[in-house]
């Protein structure tokens, strides 16, 4: 049940009511920031990053971004908290190098960091409990 990125990004803008504009661009590093995401009763600054549905098979880090370098660029971001999502299975060494990032950057920031995973089926079960923010944005109400 993949949805197109775009469609999976606006579900998610709808569910943390973020209505900021995020263009994708070559380079970027996040697909969605923002601080209308709460941990427990506390907000938490987040980035996103949408592998869509044209990527297929098990995710690894060569690809993601030209140049293998997307996890390193989502960590440049100014956020606590870091979220990957794919419509598949995510190899162990992508959170692996979540892993390290978030170490690095909690060493070196003395802050706690946070990230996580929303693999393929966790991205179902999303669409499944609000599918009125997954239909595409022309068709939503405001």
């Amino acid at each position: 049940m993949a949805l197109p990125e775009r469609v999976f990004k606006e579900g998610i803008q709808a569910i943390i009511q973020e209505p900021g504009k995020f263009v994708d661009s070559p380079g970027e590093r996040f697909d969605l920031l923002s601080t209308r995401v709460f941990v427990k009763t506390a907000r938490i600054a987040t980035a996103f990053a949408f592998k869509g549905p044209g990527k297929k098979g098990i995710l690894r880090p060569p690809s993601m971004g030209r140049n293998g370098d997307q996890i390193q660029r989502l960590f440049h971001s100014e956020a606590e908290l870091f979220l990957l999502q794919y419509w598949g299975q995510v190899d162990e060494s992508v959170l692996e190098q979540m892993r390290v990032f978030a170490t690095a950057r909690s060493v070196y920031t003395g802050e706690r960091v946070l990230y996580g995973v929303i693999d393929g089926r966790d991205s179902d079960r999303l669409v499944l409990a609000y599918p009125d923010a997954f239909k595409p944005q022309r068709s939503r109400k405001k």
